[in-house]
């Protein structure tokens, strides 16, 4: 595969969510306003740098839901996105997992999950300690030829690493 084929994983925590409502359970806690002005922050900034995903993956709690929605308004077109509830606090195998099935056609692809699984495997990928605030995105050039050859054992470069409080 090329350079110019390399495929590109983007990763990223979930916008900053609302702790406001206890008698919500931590699945069903909301964004609140910083979180819903950061996600669209973010994708303005992944579309500045040409980083726009052909697919996304989330979690299927309430504020990655959110993170996501807010986002693709943003984008043009229309954009393929599924909530999975595996990516709910998944680990890094459990994201990696996800990542190998079924996103042969995606030249980027998205994952918008949860601390501390998202964070763990943005260190174990770029083979340093990557700290990942809320709406962070790390985003990876990845030279296999498919998703499925991925796991987190093997290094990948960090091409571009980007918060909101730094925007």
């Amino acid at each position: 595969m090329s350079i110019g084929e390399c495929r590109r994983l983007v990763l990223m925590r979930h916008a900053k969510s609302d702790w406001g409502d206890n008698s919500l359970s931590d699945h069903d806690r909301p964004l609140n306003r910083r979180g819903m002005a950061d996600a669209p922050l973010m994708a303005r900034w992944l579309a500045e740098n040409d980083l726009i995903p052909d697919q996304i993956l989330c979690s299927s709690a309430e504020r990655t839901r959110e993170t996501v929605e807010l986002m693709v308004q943003v984008w043009p077109g229309e954009l393929s996105w599924s909530a999975v509830d595996s990516l709910y606090l998944a680990s890094p195998d459990t994201i990696v997992s996800m990542i190998r099935s079924g996103f042969s056609g995606a030249k980027t692809l998205m994952v918008v999950a949860h601390n501390p699984g998202m964070a763990y495997l943005a260190s174990m990928l770029a083979g340093k300690g990557v700290d990942m605030p809320t709406a962070a995105i790390a985003v990876f050039g990845v030279s296999h030829s498919e998703w499925d050859d991925l796991d987190s054992e093997t290094p990948l470069e960090l091409t571009h690493f980007m918060r909101p409080k730094a925007l």
